[in-house]
């Protein structure tokens, strides 16, 4: 097991963990709703969310930890991860991107229990199986081309982001323009008016169909 991380190492795991999270998330969306949907942020195959939460879990915790301490250390890192980045999210662009407020234990509908125990589980899972795997291959793989491999992939994602972020924008724009009011009714019908606007809110409006728009400032 490698002691020091590079920054290289540390970007190929954050995009092969951002790529399982996506896989994760489209085949459980697949088995509740019976469709397959391109879930995430990002145009690309990539949850990065995921991604962020196992080079946390890889930078701060320990392969000789205690199984229970890694499995509660993982559930810390990763509901205060998931509830920052919602609330970040929803002050930016006013829109509340998932709810879990129907589910029992939750924090201001940002995190749940269920969810916890699962990023629990997983850190647990990164910490005493994947990440020996991972580093293994990575070091079979030629170091030079391992790291332009890399870069290149780091770019795109890089360039993804700037696409999103652009869709994100023009979404809370439109939505905007077209809203008068605060109410759950105009939010579902402002959700189907964007739906039918371009590919880009389309796909976003799938990836999160729990989305609620008019976010007011607290």
């Amino acid at each position: 097991m490698m002691e020091f991380y590079d920054f290289i190492t540390l970007c190929a795991l954050f995009l092969v963990y951002s790529f399982l999270g996506w896989i994760i998330e489209v085949i459980f969306t697949f088995f509740v709703e019976g469709k397959l949907v391109n879930r995430g942020f990002l145009v690309g195959p990539l949850v990065p969310i995921w991604g962020t939460g196992a080079i946390l879990i890889t930078l701060v915790l320990k392969p000789d930890d205690s199984i229970f301490s890694l499995i509660i250390s993982s559930a810390v890192i990763g509901t205060i991860l998931e509830y920052i980045v919602n609330y970040v999210m929803e002050k930016i662009f006013k829109v509340r991107w998932w709810d879990y407020s129907q589910f029992p234990f939750n924090i201001n509908g940002r995190v749940c229990l269920i969810t916890s125990c699962m990023f629990g589980i997983s850190g647990l899972l990164v910490i005493k199986v994947f990440n020996p795997v991972f580093l293994h291959l990575f070091l079979m793989i030629n170091k030079s081309v391992f790291y332009i491999l890399v870069s290149v992939l780091v770019l795109l994602v890089c360039i993804d982001f700037g696409v999103s972020f652009n869709i994100i924008q023009k979404l809370k724009f439109s939505f905007d323009s077209v809203h008068k009011d605060y109410t759950e009714e105009i939010s579902k019908r402002v959700r189907n008016t964007l739906m039918h606007k371009s590919i880009g809110f389309k796909r976003l409006l799938k990836a999160f169909p729990n989305i609620k728009f008019g976010i007011k400032k607290k």
